[in-house]
C-alpha cells in the first residue's frame, strides 16, 4: 500500500469511528483516542511517554507515544538509517517476524517508517501483534514512536488509526 493511501486509509477510519473520542496533549503532541482509552505518563531525562490502555482489556491492548529528543542525530539521518533501526530493534524481540517498514506520512505533514512484528513477550506464552510507527519532527530534533501492541489486535486498529489521522505538534 502507497504511503498517500495509508494517510487516506487511516483518516477514513478515524472520521468513521463510532466511538467517542478524547482530545490529549502530550509532550507538544495533541491528538485523539478513544475516550474509553486512559493514559500513564513519565518523563526522564529528555524522553516523554505515555501508555494508553482501554478500561475493558479483554485484548492486551496498550498505545504508547514517545517523544525523545535524544535521538537528533538519528532523526536528521533519514530514511534509510531510521528504517534500519526500526528493523534491528524490532527484530531483537523474542520469536520476532518483523515486517519490512514503509514509508508513512501523517495528515499534518510528518514523516517516517511504519512495520509490524508479531513477537512473544517474555514470561509469555501467545504471540503478541505490534505496529511500530517512528515519524520525524518537523525541526529534525526529535523522533515521535507510536507502538501499538494487543494480544488480539482490533480488525481496524482503530487507536494508532485515530492517533495518526488527528496528531499534530505545537500543542501540549
Amino acid at each position: 500500500m502507497r504511503a498517500s493511501n495509508l494517510i487516506a486509509f487511516a483518516a477514513l477510519i478515524a472520521c468513521s469511528s463510532t466511538s467517542s473520542r478524547q482530545h490529549a496533549s502530550f509532550a507538544k503532541l495533541s491528538f485523539d483516542m478513544p475516550e474509553d482509552w486512559a493514559p500513564r505518563e513519565s518523563t526522564r531525562r529528555g524522553t516523554a511517554t505515555s501508555v494508553w490502555t482501554p478500561a475493558d482489556n479483554d485484548r492486551h491492548e496498550s498505545l504508547t507515544v514517545i517523544r525523545s529528543q535524544l535521538a537528533s542525530v538519528v532523526a536528521q539521518a533519514g530514511s534509510p538509517t531510521l528504517d534500519n533501526l526500526v528493523a534491528s530493534v524490532d527484530g531483537g524481540l523474542p520469536g520476532a517476524t518483523v515486517a519490512r517498514a514503509v514509508p508513512l506520512f501523517t495528515t499534518s505533514g510528518l514523516a517516517g517508517v511504519r512495520t509490524e512484528i508479531d513477537y512473544v513477550p517474555p514470561g509469555q506464552r501467545e504471540r503478541y501483534h505490534r505496529v511500530h510507527v517512528v515519524l520525524v519532527d518537523r525541526e529534525k530534533a526529535s523522533l515521535v514512536n507510536l507502538i501499538y501492541t494487543a494480544k488480539a489486535p482490533a480488525e481496524n486498529l482503530e487507536a494508532l488509526n485515530l492517533v495518526l489521522a488527528t496528531l499534530r505538534e505545537g500543542e501540549g
